[in-house]
């Protein structure tokens, strides 16, 4: 090999090296940004890993308590968390408002300042969540909760924060006739729309069974059963305009609770609202707490048992009775709440006069030991006796704890006539505007049963039974 040969070769070897080392520059440069993207995307989703649990955290606080607060509603009582140094009150005056950073800036000092036993645990994370209270103390519908994950005190930990306002929303009756038991109709009903009412059917629903016995039964609607309905397959007919169905889909009903009736509607009435008390005293509402009333802590407008034609019988007893006996020609305008007694409208003498009431039972809890047809309770029921009544409070005519009894051949309405346990409407000839609805508190009361009875359902009601919380805003803090 010529020396010139050998040069053109060594000169060929060293193009090849550069080659091969350019090329390992460029496979390392796209090792290396692969791995960086890699790392990147790793560190994104778990970031995004962490952002959901956090904040699924914090959401699992606002559900938490706003389930105690629907609870409490539902019980009549007034909600409380058990350990009031897990809540806070705001630190700015009710009518301003702070920048999203002093609020998320208060929200986590409250957190920090409030005891360990505070913090519970959700799935992925923790959170502590509260109602919040104004500058002045009063309960405030907001609640606050601030999640994190993997934990509170967790190194890196992230933190998610939720802001929500809520109130309760009226029951407006979407049936004529709404029971949580069975249904019995045992002759001449007839269920049609009242006049301007707004809706285009009267329908009739038992979230159990229901039987219409006789073909006496007429519906402007459908006729419905989440259990058995031996009307099932028969309609539309000449008497039944709507469908008649077994099995049908259970209906929301609120839960009948006199006392949640008094917390929202005695402290705003209490011009005309009057406390029949079981003493035979006869009491104004308490306006000292208007958030949380409490019946029969009032001024003593009557301390004998006597009072704009009611008189209490069997005190003391559990037939403890308020009974009105109105004098022909009067009328006694107002709001009446028989607290842990029973109630009966009686008729009386000559009197032919409408009467505008609107009357509430409370039962007593325990009151009647070992009495399974009420669960224990005493009181609580309202025998309707009376005719010619119209409401005193928008939307409600009749609510009792316990039952609902009709007597009488005459009329009520505009509203909602409500019983915890079940009503036992046996007229021949009474005529209704609005609607009827059980709750069905007591699972071992007597069956619901309805007769003799025109209902002109009225759908316009609105009546602060306790209903699901409505949330009315959402927000995620950011500080």
């Amino acid at each position: 090999m010529t020396t010139m040969r050998r040069r053109r070769l060594d000169h060929d070897d060293g193009i090849g090296m550069i080659t091969v080392m350019g090329l390992a520059s460029a496979v390392a440069i796209v090792v290396a940004l692969s791995v960086t993207v890699a790392i990147n995307s790793l560190s994104s989703a778990r970031n995004h890993v962490e952002f959901e649990a956090s904040l699924a955290a914090a959401e699992t606080g606002v559900d938490q308590v706003l389930g105690e607060i629907q609870t409490a509603y539902d019980n009549g009582t007034a909600y409380a968390p058990d350990d009031p140094d897990c809540a806070a009150s705001w630190t700015w005056a009710t009518g301003s408002l702070p920048t999203p950073e002093q609020e998320m800036a208060w929200l986590e000092s409250a957190v920090a300042a409030m005891p360990e036993s505070c913090v519970q645990s959700a799935g992925a994370g923790e959170y502590v969540a509260f109602r919040a209270k104004a500058s002045n103390g009063t309960a405030i519908p907001v609640v606050y909760s601030l999640g994190w994950t993997p934990s509170r005190e967790a190194p890196q930990a992230a933190a998610r924060a939720i802001r929500v306002e809520y109130l309760f929303s009226p029951y407006k009756p979407n049936q004529a006739i709404l029971t949580e038991a069975d249904l019995v109709f045992s002759g001449s009903v007839e269920v049609d729309l009242a006049d301007n009412s707004g809706a285009t059917s009267a329908d009739v629903h038992s979230n159990s069974d229901l039987s219409a016995g006789n073909n006496s039964l007429k519906v402007n609607g459908s006729v419905t059963a989440s259990g058995a309905n031996d009307r099932s397959g028969t309609c539309p007919d000449g008497k039944i305009t709507g469908t008649c169905e077994a099995g049908a889909p259970p209906q929301a009903i609120p839960r009948v609770n006199a006392r949640s009736l008094y917390r929202a509607l005695a402290t705003e009435a209490a011009a005309g609202w009057f406390d029949l008390c079981p003493d035979g005293s006869v009491r104004a509402p308490d306006l000292s707490d208007p958030a949380s009333p409490t019946p029969c802590t009032g001024e003593v407008l009557s301390p004998d048992g006597t009072y704009r034609g009611w008189v209490l019988e069997d005190a003391n007893t559990t037939d403890a009775t308020w009974v009105f006996t109105p004098v022909d020609g009067t009328d006694y305008p107002g709001a009446y709440y028989a607290y842990q007694t029973n109630v009966s409208l009686e008729k009386g003498k000559g009197n032919k006069n409408e009467v505008t009431m609107s009357v509430i039972v409370e039962a007593k809890p325990d009151g009647w030991p070992n009495h399974a047809e009420s669960c224990d309770k005493s009181g609580g029921t309202l025998i309707w006796k009376h005719g010619y009544i119209t409401n005193y409070l928008p939307g409600v005519l009749f609510v009792a704890d316990t039952a609902v009894i009709g007597e009488a051949n005459s009329d009520v309405g505009v509203g909602v006539i409500a019983a915890g346990d079940y009503i036992d409407w046996n007229t021949s000839s009474s005529t209704v505007r609005g609607s009827m609805v059980t709750s069905g508190n007591c699972p071992t009361s007597p069956t619901n049963v309805i007769q003799g009875v025109a209902l002109s359902y009225d759908s316009s009601s609105e009546v602060p039974l306790s209903t699901l919380i409505r949330t009315t805003g959402w927000l995620e803090m950011v500080g």
